[in-house]
């Protein structure tokens, strides 16, 4: 059996004007990472992220904590996160008189009513109740689905696969692999960690989750106040 360690970007810029950058929180999440891996004498064959700029700096990141160099990594736009801009944009269209939505406009700093709305709005795409959206539930489900399926059939038989990818889409993989029903997926996606990781056992066949959202470099009291979600 091969293994893939799947794990979601560092903490990203949230409330900058561009979110797609590591925080400097961020950086010392994947690093940190980088020399647990390294502690674990773990070597990895294949490394994938997706496009977006979180993904490849956190993947410079734990290389450099692993002490190797960035080794030319596959990518992967199936694995980048839902356009949440977007959809916010579209769900206003419909639900613009949503409590929740006009207080999270006047104030996009709380992230406690953020994460709140973000709920109500991905529950309401899921659901297909948001039209004009820029990408449908089922196309972002069927983009992940090809991304594990192409980790799955081109990576040889007992390899180690890193992979970093966006809480949505890591949660919609492991909805997929465990059989999650489609509206339950999303809270796997609103409690998964910044540089969170969650461990498969896969062959070309069939793939089997042994290990979710684990952050066993960011638990020691040194690192503890590094656990992020954002």
């Amino acid at each position: 059996m091969s293994e893939l360690f799947l794990v979601r970007h560092g903490q990203a810029s949230f409330g900058a004007a561009d979110y797609d950058q590591l925080s400097s929180i961020g950086y010392k999440q994947s690093k940190l990472l980088g020399h647990f891996l390294s502690a674990q004498n773990l070597e990895f064959d294949r490394f994938a992220c997706g496009d977006m700029r979180r993904h490849f700096q956190t993947l410079t990141e734990v290389c450099v904590g692993m002490k190797i160099s960035n080794k030319n990594p596959e990518i992967m736009p199936g694995l980048n996160e839902y356009d949440f801009e977007g959809m916010y944009e579209a769900y206003g269209k419909v639900f613009g008189d949503n409590e929740l939505f006009n207080i999270v406009q006047k104030d996009t700093s709380n992230k406690k009513n953020y994460y709140r709305l973000l709920r109500q709005i991905l529950s309401a795409w899921v659901d297909n109740q948001i039209p004009e959206v820029p990408e449908s539930w089922n196309d972002f489900q069927f983009r992940v689905k090809d991304s594990l399926n192409k980790i799955m059939s081109n990576s040889e038989t007992g390899s180690k696969v890193l992979v970093i990818a966006s809480g949505g889409s890591i949660s919609a993989l492991v909805g997929l692999v465990l059989g999650i029903p489609n509206s339950k997926v999303f809270d796997l996606n609103l409690q998964y960690l910044n540089t969170g990781v969650s461990h498969f056992f896969f062959n070309k066949q069939k793939i089997n989750l042994s290990g979710f959202n684990s952050i066993s470099h960011l638990q020691s009291k040194a690192n503890r106040d590094l656990i992020t979600y954002g």
